[in-house]
C-alpha cells in the first residue's frame, strides 16, 4: 500500500517483533519467559533521532483516523480532497463514485496523495445485489453468497474470493467489507436474504472463512459482517432498529458461531445496528461496550472494528450521526462509518475532536483505535507513536520481579501477572494488566522473550 510517510527512517536498536503487520491481527500466545532482572534502559540514540524526525499529526488529523467516509463525485475535487486531508483517514467507494476503471484508479490515487497519514480504501463487494466495482478491470461479477454456497464446495468460494481480491487490489482497494457471516433462510430479497451463505451456522462458517481467506490471498483485507448477527430479524436496519430476543446459548450455537470460527481469517469486523437483548438490551451492537468486549476481551480479536453506516435509520431515529460516532468509538469501535452521507463527515470529526479534548473518550481508548487504523495502513509501531505525538521510546529490557514479569520502558515499570509473558511492547498500567487473559492478543516477540530479549518501540493495547 502506498503511504505518505511523515517520519524519517531511523535505525532501530534491538530486534522488534511488535505483533502483526497490516491486516494480520492474530498471533499465538505463549508461556512465561526466562527473564532476568535488568536496569532501566535509557532512550537510545535511535529513539532520539526518531523523536526529532517525527512530525506528529495535528489533533484533528488524529481524530480523523477514526472515521471512514463516503466521498463526493467521480474525480478528486475540493470537497473530497479536504475530507481526506482533515476529516477522514479512510474512505469507502460507493456507486456515485464509479464510472469506469481508469476513473476509479485515478480517483483513489489522487485522494491517497492528499491524506496526511495514508488512506485506507474500502468497498462493499459481496457479490449479487451488493456489488460496486463488478466488471471493472479484473473484478468478477460474483453471484450472491447463497448461490455461491449452493454451486460448489468451500474451496470454490475461496477461489472466487481470491479472484475478487486480486481484482480489487489492482484497482487500489485495501479492504472489502465482506463476507456476510449472518445466518438466515430469509427470502432472497430481504435485508440479508441471499447475501448470507446459508441457514446453517457451520456451513456459513466454512464458506465465509474460505471466502475471506481467498480475499486475503488476492491482496485485500476481509471484514466479516454484521456482528453479532443480523440474520434472525427481517427488520431492515436501514429503516429502523431491529431487536433480537434470544438466549446466549442460542446465539452461541447459531448467530455468533460463524464469526468466532472465521475470526482467524478476518482483518476487520463490522458491527450491526441491531439490539441483541442477551448482550445489551439498551443499545444497538454498534454502540454497545458489551459487544465490543465480547470481541476484544473474550475472543481476543485485535483487528479493526467498523460500524455499519451511521446514517442508517436504526441510528438516526434517535441519534444524530455525530452523536452516534462518538458513542461507537467510546464503546470500542475503531472506525465510525459515514458511507452515503459524506456531508456529515466534517461534523462527525468535529464531534470526535471535542470528545477527545474533553475526555469523554478516554485517551487510551481512542489512541488504541488510531494505532489499529495506522497498522492497517502499514504504519510501523514506532511511526504510529510519532504520529500520535507521543515520546519516542528506545529499547528496554524484559525484567523479572517478585510480582512477575515486567518491562522497563522510558524509565517506567509496568508489571504483568505472575507467569505471563509480555508479547507486544507498550505501556500498560497495573489495572489494565490485571484484566489481560493469557491468550490476550498481544502478539509475540521474536526470540521468545527469553533472557536478554530486547523491546523496541511503543505500542498500546
Amino acid at each position: 500500500m502506498t503511504l505518505t510517510r511523515r517520519v524519517a527512517a531511523v535505525a532501530l536498536v534491538g530486534l522488534l517483533m511488535a505483533g502483526p503487520g497490516p491486516f494480520t491481527p492474530h498471533a499465538d500466545a505463549g508461556g512465561p519467559p526466562d527473564a532476568t532482572p535488568s536496569a532501566t534502559a535509557p532512550p537510545t540514540e535511535a529513539a532520539e533521532e526518531a523523536e526529532e524526525a517525527c512530525t506528529p499529526l495535528a489533533p484533528r488529523e488524529q481524530a480523523a483516523q477514526l472515521v471512514m467516509s463516503g466521498i463526493p463525485g467521480t474525480a478528486a475535487n475540493e470537497d473530497s480532497l479536504s475530507l481526506v486531508a482533515s476529516d477522514a483517514g479512510s474512505v469507502i467507494v460507493m456507486p456515485p463514485n464509479v464510472d469506469d476503471l481508469e476513473q476509479v484508479v485515478a480517483l483513489l490515487e489522487d485522494l491517497r496523495a492528499a491524506a496526511p497519514a495514508g488512506l485506507l480504501t474500502a468497498v462493499d463487494e459481496e457479490g449479487g445485489r451488493v456489488a460496486r466495482l463488478a466488471g471493472l478491470g479484473d473484478v468478477p461479477a460474483l453471484p450472491p453468497a447463497r448461490d455461491l454456497a449452493q454451486a460448489g464446495p468451500p474451496t470454490q468460494a475461496g477461489v472466487s474470493g481470491r479472484a475478487l481480491g486480486a481484482g480489487l487490489a489492482a484497482i487500489g482497494i485495501d479492504l472489502n467489507l465482506a463476507p456476510v457471516l449472518d445466518v438466515t433462510d430469509a427470502p432472497d430479497g430481504s435485508v440479508i436474504g441471499d447475501r448470507a451463505f446459508a441457514a446453517d451456522a457451520r456451513r456459513v462458517a466454512r464458506y465465509g472463512r474460505a471466502f475471506a481467506d481467498g480475499l486475503r490471498a488476492g491482496g485485500v483485507a476481509a471484514a466479516g459482517k454484521h456482528f453479532p448477527g443480523h440474520g434472525r430479524t427481517d427488520v431492515d436496519s436501514h429503516e429502523s432498529l431491529p431487536a433480537i430476543d434470544a438466549s446466549m446459548d442460542a446465539l452461541a450455537a447459531s448467530d455468533l458461531h460463524p464469526f468466532r470460527a472465521a475470526l482467524p481469517s478476518l482483518d476487520a469486523v463490522m458491527t450491526a445496528h441491531v439490539v441483541i437483548d442477551a448482550l445489551d438490551a439498551e443499545r444497538p451492537a454498534s454502540l454497545s461496550p458489551a459487544v465490543h468486549e465480547l470481541l476484544r476481551d473474550e475472543w481476543g480479536f485485535d483487528g479493526l472494528i467498523i460500524t455499519d453506516a451511521l446514517e442508517m435509520g436504526a441510528i438516526t431515529d434517535t441519534l444524530s450521526i455525530p452523536e452516534a460516532a462518538e458513542g461507537a468509538i467510546a464503546a470500542g469501535a475503531d472506525l465510525a462509518l459515514v458511507a452515503g452521507a459524506w456531508q456529515h463527515t466534517e461534523a462527525v470529526t468535529d464531534r470526535l475532536v471535542d470528545a477527545i479534548d474533553s475526555g469523554r473518550i478516554p485517551e487510551r481508548r481512542w489512541q488504541a483505535s488510531v494505532r489499529r487504523v495506522l497498522r492497517a495502513k502499514g504504519v510501523e509501531p514506532t511511526e504510529a507513536t510519532c504520529l500520535l505525538g507521543l515520546p519516542a521510546v528506545g529499547d528496554a529490557d524484559v525484567v523479572g520481579t517478585d510480582e512477575g514479569v515486567a518491562t522497563v520502558v522510558g524509565g517506567r515499570l509496568r508489571r504483568l501477572p505472575d507467569g505471563w509473558r509480555l508479547q507486544r511492547p507498550g505501556l500498560y498500567d497495573p489495572a489494565e494488566l490485571e484484566r489481560l487473559e493469557p491468550a490476550s492478543p498481544i502478539a509475540c516477540l521474536a526470540g521468545g522473550c527469553g533472557r536478554g530479549a530486547r523491546l523496541t518501540g511503543l505500542l498500546g493495547h
